[in-house]
């Protein structure tokens, strides 16, 4: 994320970026449903509205963090969007995932579904008939040959960085 951070940044647009809990160098312990990594994105969206001041806050998860920032795009008044890199919905990780689900299929608000369409997670069949359902304005890019761990891999950044930017200007 850090490197699609800086190409957004390069581009003018704030951007911030934070490992869930007890992933990378953040402290803590990862919750089993998933719901007090929720509660540290509302957190960190919180932070940035009383600290960057932004009026619109674009929300972008990857892999595992996809679900858990599209469970929190309704609870921030400024998130305008969301952006899903990898979202798992495949049938075994929805076992992890699956509460998540419906939160953001239910949102309202704008959604970008970026996937590789060598994604061992979920297919693009699965994300096709997930999407069906879900309501709002929704996107989907699919990147040919990528699989899941490839697109959070630096060769991929321009190609995310591109694709937000893209859905910011169709806002």
């Amino acid at each position: 994320m850090k490197g699609m951070a800086s190409g957004l940044a390069e581009k003018g647009y704030a951007a911030v970026t934070f490992d869930m809990r007890g992933v990378g160098q953040s402290t803590g312990k990862p919750s089993l449903t998933g719901f007090a990594e929720v509660a540290d994105v509302v957190a960190v969206c919180n932070w940035v509205s009383q600290n960057l001041s932004p009026n619109k806050i674009l929300l972008v998860g990857s892999s595992a963090g996809a679900p858990i920032a599209g469970s929190a795009v309704d609870q921030i008044e400024q998130i305008i969007g969301y952006v899903s890199l990898g979202y798992p919905f495949g049938m075994m990780a929805s076992i992890l995932f699956g509460r998540h689900h419906k939160a953001i299929l239910q949102s309202p608000k704008p959604k970008l579904f970026v996937m590789g369409t060598e994604d061992g997670f979920t297919s693009v069949k699965q994300l096709d008939n997930k999407l069906k359902s879900a309501a709002g304005h929704n996107e989907t890019r699919l990147i040919e040959g990528a699989g899941h761990f490839e697109m959070e891999g630096p060769a991929f950044d321009s190609e995310m960085v591109k694709c937000i930017l893209e859905f910011i200007a169709s806002l």
